[in-house]
């Protein structure tokens, strides 16, 4: 009897035990990190090369700075993540989008779920806050933004970033601070902040910048954000006098300019572009040409060629750079329709603004007609008839008080 009883206590004991092992949790700190404050996960300074993945949902700030990660691979969602901290790595290229190799099943349950869910893109971060991943090795900015639409502070300082795309942060309409200092930027679309309304401190201190076109200063200037200009290469020639125009207007009515000290040429070096006569800002090429500013009206379902007199030039439309085979020939739009209003921007090898050109659509006529090719001159084109177009000569700056 005693063995009979002895049998089922044990028995007994086996199931509670395996029951307990079945539902014990998953360990609360992956290996090399700590978790002092229940809302942090702090894996800094560990020597990590791989993000760890058991990460709990309760997490809501994740800290992988100073460590060896040369990338950042996430298999789920963690929708409670609002702070993560990447700086001090070496990582070349960061996308917030989930690693696809969790096959089609996984990405078919999500799809519906549209608030992080993007052009195919499934966040691991769909309600990140704060995004820093100063001191790496980024050539461009991280790729799936536009699925963290709640992102307010995005720290990319002292890093490799040449080229930014307008379209990258135009979901980021909730985005604060912006910070782009040293890095290598040497061209800015004129549209490129417009949808970025609650944007407070864009610091682009310390990179590549020759010269900001007006349109660019006025959509700053309207959103009302501190701009931070310090550090780059200003060129103060004969295109900065527009700019110049803009800010002592601004200037003479109280509003506080931006800081733009001209590095070239050496005689202006130094001195802050609105204590610099515009007489003083001289193009000194055996070509001396205004920038080009032409406002164009086609109609729907038509074809145009925007020209650039400008070799080797690199052409910047309202989705960001485009890639033209042969850009001093032309830029071709086939088939316009509203999609494609917006500003054209030809820019030089030397990161100068050649041509800009402001395109807005018409519905009126709906045949379609043969190529237009813009010519290479200042004004504002006006569809007449369906067979010709006139030039109306115009001022490079419209609408200038």
């Amino acid at each position: 009897m005693a063995g009979t009883g002895g049998s089922l206590l044990a028995a007994v004991l086996v199931l509670v035990s395996s029951r307990l092992h079945c539902s014990s949790p998953l360990p609360a700190c992956p290996e090399s990190c700590t978790c002092q404050r229940t809302p942090l996960l702090n894996c800094s300074s560990s020597g990590l090369s791989v993000v760890p993945q058991n990460i709990q949902d309760s997490v809501n700030e994740l800290d992988l700075s100073h460590n060896l990660l040369e990338s950042v691979t996430l298999h789920q969602p963690h929708r409670n993540l609002r702070i993560v901290w990447l700086g001090n790595n070496n990582i070349t290229g960061l996308s917030l989008c989930i690693e696809r190799n969790r096959g089609s099943n996984y990405v078919r349950r999500t799809h519906r779920m549209r608030p992080w869910r993007r052009r195919g893109c499934i966040s691991w971060a769909p309600t990140l806050q704060l995004l820093s991943v100063e001191r790496n090795q980024l050539e461009q900015l991280p790729e799936g933004l536009e699925g963290s639409e709640s992102l307010q502070v995005l720290q990319l300082s002292f890093n490799r970033i040449s080229a930014l795309r307008s379209a990258e942060l135009s979901h980021l309409r909730q985005l604060k601070e912006l910070h782009l200092q040293h890095n290598l930027i040497a061209s800015l679309h004129p549209q490129m902040f417009q949808d970025l309304a609650q944007l407070q401190v864009l610091d682009l201190s310390f990179n590549m910048l020759t010269s900001l076109h007006p349109l660019m200063y006025l959509s700053l200037r309207n959103i009302g954000a501190d701009v931070r200009l310090s550090g780059n290469r200003w060129q103060c020639d004969c295109s900065m006098r527009s700019l110049r125009r803009r800010m002592a207007y601004d200037s003479s009515r109280g509003v506080q300019a931006m800081s733009v000290v001209c590095a070239s040429p050496s005689i202006l070096s130094g001195r802050d572009l609105l204590q610099v006569e515009e007489d003083d800002l001289n193009c000194f090429s055996t070509e001396i040409r205004p920038e080009l500013h032409q406002d164009v009206t086609v109609y729907s379902g038509s074809e145009i060629l925007l020209s650039c007199s400008a070799q080797d030039s690199v052409w910047w439309t309202p989705s960001g750079q485009a890639s033209v085979s042969q850009p001093q020939a032309g830029l071709l739009i086939n088939d316009v329709t509203e999609t494609d209003t917006g500003l054209y921007v030809c820019m030089s090898e030397k990161h100068k603004v050649v041509s800009v050109f402001n395109l807005q659509i018409s519905k009126i006529g709906g045949t379609r007609r043969k190529t237009r090719s813009l010519p290479r001159t200042s004004g504002q084109i006006i569809p007449q008839n369906k067979d010709n177009m006139t030039i109306r000569p115009t001022p490079m700056v419209r609408n200038q008080k």
